[in-house]
């Protein structure tokens, strides 16, 4: 019986046209076409380094592509199995749009993946749609250039003007790394020795140039980092989008937050602390606390060193109403791996992480500081337990005794008000000594 239909079958195929598939198609050629008109413009917006501009300058094309992607594949589907089961000559037009459809929409998945990997994390085989969608997504989100109303401030950089030495120190220091080499290279091309008159002038323009014009401002609040380039678009990295190790150095001065989107920002001179904050607000116990905008009053943090005959150990110490706590220096992983409830590679100090401890409640703080203190090594005070305070005014020196213990420290002057509140709670029985 198959030898008798396959003559019919060839011979049906030589005689059908593109006019009779179309028919025979019920409106799927033009599905076709139109998605091939689509694919092609997409690909188009898609391609050259002001892509973004384009794909924001036609907002409709994703928004068609995807409400006509269903009726797309259905139509391929069909037209493919009816062209294999009828024997449908390879040379139709409609069946050379439906190959060249296919062929762009590969070219188009390839692309789209490209664009999204250096904004967001992706992994796995590509999926047109929904990447289509997550990439335009992300480039028509609006970044603003400063936090919005109502975000609790949590770090933000000093404009140039305002910058401490330190910080200008460290731009400068990176910069010279950054250029050195590049300048020494140049004037070896041109045949002039590494330390000739013009390099440290080329250099020293260099670097006000690009101190001039660094990476921008950034800002840490309660939901967001936000990076604002001095030129470029800004960035706003969700702290509900950072995963746990999605924060990390780069380099000294190189923060890279693995977030929605990704974010890279150079010469941040404060990246450890930056880092060490993102790590903390990102993810429990701290995610979500600080939008209350209420930290804990009665607890200081300050550095301080305990002395005991001959041996110094510097370290953090936090003053509250019961009394005083010490966590050596050196413990910063170890305190802020142990607070996460993960290991941890940042290069934090325990400080900051005892700080910003103080958006929780004073219970929820007091248990975090004792068990930060038993795993770091360190120790503590109850005001209580005969624990002296030296003469020295606040201002100057934070000098408290105990035994032949000696727990040294200074603090801030924006924390003496609060420091000696907090010694308004001790023991009047408390052999301080009067100022």
């Amino acid at each position: 019986m198959s030898q008798s239909t396959r003559p019919r079958a060839e011979s049906r195929s030589e005689r059908i046209s593109n006019e009779d598939v179309r028919v025979q198609l019920e409106g799927r050629a033009e599905v076709l076409e139109s998605a091939r008109a689509r694919v092609a413009a997409l690909e188009s917006a898609l391609r050259g380094r002001s892509w973004k501009r384009k794909l924001c300058a036609r907002s409709s094309l994703v928004a068609e592509w995807l409400q006509h992607a269903e009726a797309v594949a259905e139509a391929q589907e069909r037209t493919a199995r009816r062209a294999e089961v009828e024997g449908w000559p390879d040379d139709l037009p409609l069946l050379k749009t439906a190959r060249e459809l296919e062929i762009r929409k590969r070219k188009l998945t390839t692309l789209v993946r490209e664009r999204l990997a250096p904004m967001v994390s992706v992994s796995g085989p590509a999926v047109l749609n929904e990447e289509l969608r997550r990439l335009e997504e992300l480039v028509r989100r609006p970044a603003p250039r400063s936090p919005e109303p109502g975000e609790v401030l949590l770090y933000q950089t000093e404009k140039m003007l305002k910058a401490t030495p330190r910080q200008l120190a460290a731009w400068v220091v990176s910069l010279l790394g950054a250029f050195g080499g590049m300048v020494a290279l140049l004037f070896a091309l041109l045949g002039h020795g590494p330390w000739t008159t013009g390099v440290p002038t080329t250099l020293l323009v260099m670097s006000l140039l690009v101190l001039l014009f660094r990476s921008g401002r950034v800002w840490l609040t309660s939901e967001r980092l936000l990076w604002a380039p001095t030129f470029g678009e800004a960035l706003s990295v969700p702290l509900e989008s950072v995963p746990f190790g999605g924060v990390w150095l780069e380099s000294a001065l190189t923060l890279r937050v693995e977030g929605t989107p990704r974010v890279k920002v150079p010469f941040l001179s404060d990246s450890r602390y930056v880092a060490t904050l993102v790590a903390l607000h990102s993810q429990p116990p701290l995610r979500g606390l600080a939008r209350s905008g209420v930290k804990l009053a009665d607890a200081v943090v300050y550095p301080a060193e305990l002395q005991e005959g001959v041996e110094r150990r510097p370290g953090w110490a936090v003053l509250r109403p019961g009394g005083v706590s010490f966590v050596p220096e050196g413990t910063g992983r170890q305190v802020l791996s142990t607070v996460l409830g993960r290991e941890t590679s940042l290069p934090a100090e325990p400080g900051w992480v005892l700080d910003q401890l103080r958006w929780m409640s004073a219970t929820e703080f007091d248990a975090w500081v004792a068990r930060l203190v038993s795993v770091s090594g360190g120790t503590s005070w109850s005001a209580w337990d005969g624990v002296r305070r030296g003469e020295e005014p606040l201002w100057k020196q934070l000098r408290l005794m105990k035994g032949n213990q000696v727990l040294v420290g200074q603090v801030e002057w924006s924390a003496q008000a609060a420091s000696e509140r907090v010694f308004s709670f001790w023991p009047k029985s408390s052999p301080q000594t009067e100022r």
